[in-house]
């Protein structure tokens, strides 16, 4: 069965810098399956690519390999890296953050990491590009771990000694209190929707009494689906992905309430609903 292999980049696909690794995967790795899971990562942001690997990896076959290149820091110490998820999914790319959502406590069990310092594995018989580590570097181990997955004999040991203590970024924990969950912004969407940290237990914790969401200064009802309020209106709903997102129908949350990552977000209990006389 032909191994998988996915790429991630803030690239665009203007310029030929995702079809050169393209070119690359294909001369190492002719049977792999290549797939574009985004090159519209904004420049730098390795919380977009995070969230992007988070909402798509679970979904691809065990052993997949996922290269991702959103790196800022190309050129510099900043390690390189291979990843085995507790999912049994591979992550290639450099050590930024966008590996966060795949460590505790998001998962049950630390990540397996190797640095990748071994150049038998990089692009042949070229100098390294000091500005392309994705030609260079990521997608050719990208190609060669897919080649030893076909043959049943990957080891990331092989790429390098093992790496400790991954790059994240911080998620801070929500709150609860008495009458109300307090969490924030940790993400905006291609939609204008913003991913709070508040988890969807919450939300569903308290059945006997409906919940509202405070953002941005305003309140609005916490619904299943965009299409229970009516166009125009701010909601707030349980995303795909299982967590409380601000939204407005037809529009974006994110500019009428001005939300960003860190913009604070309430979950509150109304009073409970009155029970029919028997």
């Amino acid at each position: 069965m032909a191994s998988v292999v996915t790429l991630t980049t803030d690239f665009g696909t203007a310029d030929g810098y995702v079809g050169a690794m393209k070119g690359v995967i294909a001369e190492i790795a002719p049977q792999a399956r290549v797939i574009d899971l985004t090159h519209d990562i904004p420049h730098g942001d390795v919380r977009g690519a995070a969230f992007a690997l988070y909402r798509a990896v679970p979904y691809y076959p065990p052993d997949s390999v996922h290269c991702v290149v959103i790196d800022p820091g190309v050129g510099t110490a900043r390690r390189a890296l291979a990843v085995r998820t507790e999912g049994r999914q591979y992550l290639v790319g450099p050590d930024g953050g966008a590996f966060t959502l795949f460590c505790p406590p998001f998962s049950d069990a630390v990540p397996e990491a190797v640095e990748l310092s071994e150049p038998r594995w990089w692009r042949a018989g070229h100098d390294l590009s000091a500005t392309f580590h994705g030609r260079d570097i990521f997608a050719p181990v990208a190609a060669h771990l897919a080649r030893q997955i076909e043959t049943g004999d990957a080891d990331l040991e092989v790429f390098g000694p093992r790496a400790r203590r991954l790059r994240r970024f911080e998620v801070p924990a929500p709150v609860e209190e008495r009458d109300a969950y307090r969490g924030e912004v940790v993400h905006v969407d291609h939609f204008g929707n913003a991913i709070t940290n508040l988890p969807e237990r919450w939300v569903a914790a308290h059945p006997e009494a409906p919940v509202i969401a405070e953002a941005g200064g305003k309140a609005m009802p916490v619904v299943r689906t965009y299409g229970d309020v009516r166009s125009g209106d701010l909601c707030a709903l349980v995303g795909s992905a299982g967590w409380l997102e601000v939204a407005c129908r037809d529009g974006s949350a994110a500019d009428r309430l001005g939300l960003a990552p860190g913009i604070p977000v309430v979950l509150r209990r109304t009073a409970p609903r009155a029970r029919p006389l028997s």
